[in-house]
């Protein structure tokens, strides 16, 4: 697993454009309310680059059914654009920004347990792991 926890437009991460067909690539947020956003990169019917994700509401201590994010930040033409807007958006809301790179199996399930994602999110990031051309198990 990669972790970018740095300003990308500043410094340029170990990411292909290509990485989105065999690696998960997680955006989590923690705002001042202290719920928390973990979002994944997809490519809609468009071709252009957006976060799907849910979060973890503490008044109700549940993960919310995962959505395809419709903020003004959230559409870029690569993931690189994508990636700077949502960091430019989150730094001007005071949000804690960190990025992953999932490259296996196990680094996604490291994800799931130490940020307690479970349920319908849960299933949906192990789907979208199962369905990568190039994913590998380890």
């Amino acid at each position: 697993m990669k972790v970018i926890d740095y300003d990308v437009s500043k410094r340029i991460p170990p990411i292909n454009e290509s990485d989105i067909y065999n690696k998960i690539i997680i955006s989590h947020k923690v705002p001042e309310s202290s719920n928390i956003f973990i979002d994944f990169i997809i490519i809609d019917d468009d071709g252009m680059f957006k976060f799907r994700g849910s979060f973890y509401f503490r008044e109700t201590r549940k993960w919310q059914n995962p959505v395809i994010w419709w903020d003004n930040y959230n559409s870029g033409k690569t993931m690189m654009d994508l990636l700077i807007k949502e960091q430019i958006e989150m730094k001007s809301r005071n949000w804690t920004t960190i990025h992953y790179i999932i490259e296996s199996y196990d680094d996604l399930n490291i994800i799931i347990n130490s940020c307690g994602i479970d349920g319908n999110y849960k299933n949906e990031l192990l789907n979208v792991w199962n369905n990568l051309p190039g994913n590998q198990k380890a």
